[in-house]
């Protein structure tokens, strides 16, 4: 049996054991949504083992964003639940848009009185029409934008050069990629999960309006702390690190067999594939997919990465800045000010570089990259900066969120329902704040809740345990 590295979370006082080569349940996936599952389905009774192909847990981003606002209740109620120091949080100054300088005081970009009018029906036609998309039935929409892309959207609407360049920004920070690239559906769909156009953007981390931080983060963003509280109070080996799934294969016997890539072999009940739009295409399933979510394997992929700047001082806020801004000429599309106030190394600027000039950039020497990261926020700032004392880059990610409009159809049809013995987790599949850790944690309750009434006749027995 190859080697199996565990998790270093455990109760005080309580030994380790003989890691487990079967469970109830396999939770393949270390972030948010799945570490919610497993903790859910612990709660509940069920034996449950996680796997995470990466050394550590948590999102691919986690460590980055320290604060949630107001809408995103699930993560506000589960941080309550844990016991964690919440604090309110207002960031002061404006934000900014690269080109266009510090923006009104009621939040808009300081456009031209032309291009002010274009935004506003934009951003007020985009909102609306996003309403009136059903989630669970979003086909119904098909027959008036099922051939139209973002971009042809907004022009629609009237958006002029300036308005259409923002809204590239906002595909480029929503999906890793262009807003040519994006179909209208599935944006307007996007928008939708996320509460409208506007609670998306500020979703990205927008400053001015009041937000929640997590207090004694120790570094760590909010998502991470409750990935690493949930850890926590999982079962002493639980959580394996650097096993890799790369295939499950539902058995006769109604039993799952889970294959790693270090030569490990599981057994298990029920399988949940928590980061399940990257994983149907990465983990080899058999049987293979049923036809409905066949469309995964031709989704456009798009590009994120995250790059933490940090400063001895906030510079940007000398400048009566509020460290939000967006890029519309350059490989970052929008920075946020990610500063801890415990932070021993000084305050941090995280820059999200995506789609094709993100791609583009990260086949430059890390140096070069770098510093053209640097400069670049200094354009979208409009000042010079100081050198950063330090630059971290965190692994970049294909994103699946933009839905191909073959795909709309065959998601409705489907919903993620299981597919046998194998169930589906992932910011991806809520229904609400879509790739956000909102969307992510009632993924992860939806699942267990799926996997619960699944694998016990008497679930309700079960579930009123939660």
């Amino acid at each position: 049996m190859a080697a199996v590295h565990e998790m270093a979370y455990r109760p005080r006082g309580v030994p380790s054991r003989q890691a487990a080569t079967s469970a109830e349940v396999i939770v393949v996936g270390g972030g948010l949504s799945g570490l919610a599952a497993a903790y859910e389905l612990q709660q509940a009774g069920a034996s449950c083992l996680l796997f995470e192909r990466r050394g550590r847990i948590g999102g691919q981003f986690s460590t980055e964003d320290s604060s949630f606002s107001d809408a995103q209740v699930r993560v506000l109620e589960l941080a309550r639940s844990l016991g964690l120091d919440i604090q309110r949080h207002v960031v002061g100054g404006r934000d900014a848009v690269e080109g266009l300088g510090a923006s009104r005081a009621d939040g808009t970009p300081r456009l031209s009185e032309q291009d002010m009018r274009s935004y506003t029906r934009v951003v007020e036609n985009i909102e609306e029409l996003s309403q009136r998309v059903d989630v669970n039935h979003p086909a119904q929409m098909l027959p008036n934008y099922g051939s139209m892309s973002a971009h042809e959207l907004v022009v629609s609407h009237g958006a002029t050069p300036s308005v259409q360049t923002l809204a590239n920004v906002w595909t480029h920070a929503l999906f890793g990629l262009s807003a040519r690239e994006v179909g209208a559906l599935s944006f307007l769909l996007h928008c939708k999960c996320s509460g409208g156009l506007m609670q998306a953007v500020k979703g990205l981390g927008s400053g001015g309006s009041p937000r929640w931080r997590l207090g004694g983060s120790g570094g760590s963003g909010a998502e991470q702390q409750l990935c690493e509280e949930l850890a926590a109070r999982l079962r002493p080996g639980t959580v394996r690190l650097e096993q890799a799934v790369e295939r499950v294969d539902q058995t006769s016997d109604n039993r799952c067999i889970v294959s790693t890539q270090s030569g490990g072999v599981f057994q298990c009940a029920k399988v949940v594939l928590a980061s399940a739009a990257a994983q149907c295409r990465d983990v080899e399933l058999a049987p293979s997919l049923s036809e409905d979510k066949q469309w995964l394997a031709c989704a456009p992929s798009g590009f994120l990465a995250a790059v933490r700047l940090s400063y001895e001082q906030p510079w940007w806020q000398e400048q009566g800045l509020s460290g939000w801004g967006m890029g519309v000429d350059g490989p970052v599309c929008v920075v946020r000010d990610t500063s801890r106030d415990e932070e021993e190394e000084g305050y941090s600027l995280t820059c999200i570089v995506a789609g094709e000039p993100g791609r583009e950039l990260w086949r430059w020497e890390a140096a070069d990259r770098q510093a053209c990261i640097a400069k670049h926020v200094e354009s979208i700032f409009g000042c010079e900066a100081p050198a950063p004392l330090t630059v971290v880059e965190l692994e970049p990610r294909a994103t699946t969120m933009a839905v191909p409009v073959a795909g709309l159809r065959a998601l409705e049809n489907d919903q993620w329902r299981p597919e046998g013995n194998v169930f589906f987790a992932g910011a991806e599949t809520g229904f609400v704040w879509r790739g956000h850790a909102e969307g992510a944690l009632a993924a992860g309750s939806r699942v267990a809740d799926e996997v619960i009434r699944a694998i016990c006749p008497s679930s309700d027995e079960l579930l009123s345990r939660l």
